[in-house]
């Protein structure tokens, strides 16, 4: 004889730290969001960097339509990057996409960065910008080879990353501090002389790489490990991992 209990019959977990564990590497660990932005990061640039070109092969041949388009990719490109980059905007969009992307799954809530955090979040982001800016700069006043500036950038990225990591918590996992780890060692690999460089038309990937390339891996990985605690969560609360809301009960008479 077959008979069926729904969830509410079920009996009490019986592991509540488990459950809390798990729980909490799930929320921290739904990192496709990161992955989502990464991608339209590398589409911006590519916009940016190919209206250029097109402006700059427009002007050239003296064709003026061709001017005003690239003109208008270039600047739409560079205000959606503009977008993305800030805080209260391009966090409120990585929320959407997050609650998009695991929608099936239902709502987590993890408490929020307080005030003074997003203060601070707002300095290191400023600092970021600045160090950007001088780090450009530099480049051209000191004529510093292109093969040095990822080594360069790694002086400011790293930092802003390990400290975003931290003002972050525990809103995000260590899978994070991927990001960073990979940026370092990049740059050190550099420094060291390994066969890492893309020259010629390619050398755009020695900074796209390890910003976005990087970026998407360590959300990839934090992705994984979501789908590890997910299972683990059901397997506590005696879900079946399939997705079935109902346990079978089989007994004999």
């Amino acid at each position: 004889m077959s008979q069926s209990r729904t969830k509410s019959e079920l009996p009490p977990p019986k592991d509540p730290q488990g459950i809390s564990k798990w729980a909490r590497a799930y929320a921290r660990n739904r990192s496709l969001g990161v992955v989502v932005l990464m991608i339209i990061f590398v589409v911006l640039s590519v916009a940016i960097g190919g209206s250029s070109y097109l402006a700059a092969v427009a002007f050239l041949s003296g064709s003026m339509p061709l001017l005003l388009l690239s003109i208008a990719l270039f600047m739409s490109a560079i205000g959606a990057l503009i977008y993305l980059s800030v805080p209260k905007w391009g966090g409120k969009f990585q929320q959407r996409v997050v609650q998009r992307l695991y929608a099936r799954e239902g709502n987590v809530a993890l408490s929020a960065p307080g005030e003074r955090k997003r203060v601070w979040g707002q300095v290191l982001g400023g600092c970021l910008g600045i160090c950007v800016i001088a780090s450009v700069v530099m480049s051209f006043v000191l004529d510093i080879p292109v093969k040095y500036m990822q080594p360069i950038s790694a002086l400011y990225v790293v930092p802003f990353l390990v400290g975003l990591w931290f003002l972050m918590r525990p809103m995000v996992g260590y899978a994070a501090l991927l990001w960073p780890a990979l940026y370092a060692t990049h740059a050190i690999l550099i420094l060291a002389g390994a066969p890492i460089l893309f020259t010629g038309p390619w050398d755009g990937l020695n900074m796209l790489i390890p910003v976005a390339g990087y970026g998407m891996l360590s959300g990839l990985v934090g992705h994984v490990y979501s789908r590890v605690a997910l299972r683990q969560l059901k397997r506590l609360t005696q879900v079946d991992p399939t997705g079935t809301d109902q346990l079978e009960e089989v007994s004999g008479q």
